[in-house]
């Protein structure tokens, strides 16, 4: 069999592998070994496996039916990176020995995710790898130095040792047993930061938070509804008509003991002062009446921007804008803001906000992990896939931030993740409105 073919069959294997580690993460610490048994086989031509790995591994991060016009801007780059810097590997183990292999396939790994991660794109799109081990926490522990590029560099360091391992022309057993050992130690490390984290939980107080998420109706006619709704529904424009839509809900968690009540991204849409007043002041006597702070964001046409208000009962606390807004979709950002901490006038533990895919972009780590405490993520997603897609990658914000995170979702999933990243309690909004209310450890970082 010539290399041509041998390279096309080792990235089809590759991309399946990776993509059916999506429902059995263990799968994700092999998925790279065809493509580096390619590299050692067919030098510069396994920038074919190459391509076909970063095709295949990116498409399901957008082939939700809303996201599908955006297949070609995460296919192709990632394509084209992963093909570049998979046959350059290829042409240096073909002048070289093959047990560099130990060393260039996590840095292949590595450098064709940063492509994509440079232009904007959030880690569901930019580290597809990485993203299949979301289920398993000792691995997702692994990014807690690094952040999740180290879990990828991990996952290709395997599969390097499982190819130096077999009867290839690269083998090379000392350094599949060092690679092996690498791994194995980084995960031993991660499973005594998940163990830690878990005791420290343990020990932290609880304090009861809600995510409080009630979407406004559907178009008329049915259908798909995507992630653009709330800013074109006349529905969520009314605020009177959204104040009473959440009033019996807000007091519901309120009655149930929450401290701290979450609303989704958009839950109204402002065209002028005097309606974001109306909507300030509405959520205001809420938090007034019943004692609470409440995350409130809404659009505010007339800036434009995609913010939130944290209130309490003496009025507005403080103001967040979303910083990493779709590019051509929505508001650029006005001004850099950190998620935080804030210290609240009423509260003894540290608050933290982002909205929706700002969860999904390491920039938020170091600020909140100093400070634990609670993050806010109000978010909105849509109802055909993307949802659940979405609910799982919360897990690395928990994990590295070591905070709780109370994810209130319009149109999807809303979660509450300890700092461990595991799911204590979900909800969709699918079946009706959400009312979540959780006992929620509030620590004070990890």
């Amino acid at each position: 069999m010539n290399d041509i073919w041998v390279s096309v069959l080792a990235g089809a294997l590759s991309a399946l592998i990776s993509w059916r580690a999506r429902v059995w993460p263990p799968l994700g610490w092999v998925a790279l070994a065809p493509l580096g048994f390619a590299m050692v086989r067919c030098g510069s031509t396994a920038a074919l496996s190459g391509a076909i790995v970063g095709a295949f591994c990116s498409a399901p991060a957008v082939s939700s039916p809303t996201l599908r016009k955006l297949l070609p801007l995460a296919v192709v780059p990632s394509a084209l990176t992963w093909a570049v810097t998979s046959g350059l590997v290829g042409w240096f183990l073909s002048e070289h020995p093959a047990a560099w292999l130990a060393v260039l396939l996590p840095a292949t790994a590595l450098v064709a995710s940063l492509p994509l991660r440079a232009v904007g794109a959030p880690r569901w799109v930019s580290n597809p790898l990485a993203c299949t081990q979301e289920p398993w926490l000792p691995a997702v522990h692994t990014a807690r130095v690094g952040g999740e590029l180290t879990t990828t560099a991990l996952l290709a360091e395997a599969s390097a040792a499982l190819v130096l391992a077999l009867p290839t022309p690269a083998r090379s057993l000392i350094l599949a047993l060092a690679s092996t050992a690498l791994v194995v130690i980084a995960l031993g490390l991660a499973l005594l930061a998940l163990r830690g984290a878990r005791r420290r939980i343990e020990r932290s107080p609880r304090e009861r938070v809600a995510a409080v998420v009630v979407d406004g109706p559907p178009p008329v006619g049915g259908g798909i509804v995507g992630g653009h709704w709330p800013i074109e529904s006349p529905d969520y424009r009314d605020v009177a008509g959204t104040v009473r839509r959440y009033a019996p809900h807000i007091e519901a968690a309120a009655t149930a003991g929450a401290k701290l009540l979450v609303l989704p991204e958009v839950a109204v849409y402002v065209v002028n002062e005097l309606s974001r007043v109306a909507w300030i002041d509405a959520v205001t006597a809420w938090a007034r009446t019943y004692g609470v702070t409440i995350i409130a964001p809404f659009f505010d046409a007339s800036v434009p921007r995609n913010t939130l208000c944290v209130v309490e009962p003496t009025g507005v606390a403080f103001t967040y804008d979303k910083q990493h807004p779709g590019r051509g979709i929505e508001p650029p950002r006005t001004s850099p803001m950190p998620p935080g901490p804030h210290r609240s006038s009423i509260r003894a533990w540290a608050l933290s906000t982002v909205i929706c895919v700002d969860l999904d972009y390491g920039d938020l780590v170091p600020p909140v992990r100093g400070a634990g405490g609670v993050l806010c993520a109000p978010s909105n997603d849509w109802l055909d896939g993307f949802e659940e897609l979405h609910h799982r990658t919360a897990v690395w914000a928990a994990a590295c931030t070591g905070a709780t995170v109370v994810r209130a979702t319009g149109h999807g999933i809303s979660a509450v993740f300890d700092g461990t990243g595991r799911v204590l309690a979900r909800a969709s909004s699918q079946f009706g409105p959400v009312v979540l209310v959780v006992d929620a450890p509030i620590g004070n970082g990890p």
